[in-house]
C-alpha cells in the first residue's frame, strides 16, 4: 500500500507539473502575444510622432516665412512714412510760399494800381 500510496503521489506530482508546465506555456504565449501588439502600437505611435514632428517643422517655417514678410511689410510701412512726411513737408512750403507770393502780388497789385 505504501507503494501505492507514493505511486499514486508520484503520479500526481507529474500530473501537476505537466498541468503548472503547460498553463506557464500558455502564459508566455499570451505574454510573446502581448508583446507583439505593444510593439505595433509603439510602431504606430512612432510614425505618428515623425509626422507630429514634420508637420511642426513645416509649420515653423511658414511661421518664419510669415515673420520675413511682416518685416517686410514693416519696412515698407516706414518708407511709405518717411515719403509720406517728406511729401506733406513740400506741401507745407509750397502753402507757404504761395502765402508769399499772395502777399507779394497784393502789393505789387497795391503799388500798380495806385498810380
Amino acid at each position: 500500500m505504501a507503494g501505492t500510496d507514493s505511486r499514486k503521489q508520484l503520479l500526481t506530482l507529474i500530473r501537476d507539473f505537466a498541468a503548472e508546465k503547460s498553463q506557464g506555456e500558455r502564459r508566455v504565449e499570451s505574454l510573446k502575444k502581448r508583446i507583439q501588439e505593444l510593439q505595433s502600437e509603439m510602431d504606430i505611435a512612432n510614425a505618428e510622432l515623425e509626422e507630429s514632428k514634420r508637420s511642426k517643422e513645416a509649420a515653423e517655417q511658414e511661421l518664419k516665412g510669415y515673420e520675413v514678410e511682416l518685416a517686410m511689410n514693416e519696412a515698407s510701412i516706414q518708407t511709405l512714412e518717411a515719403r509720406n512726411a517728406a511729401i506733406q513737408y513740400e506741401v507745407s512750403m509750397v502753402g507757404s510760399d504761395l502765402g508769399i507770393l499772395k502777399v507779394f502780388i497784393g502789393f505789387i497789385s497795391g503799388v500798380f494800381s495806385s498810380d
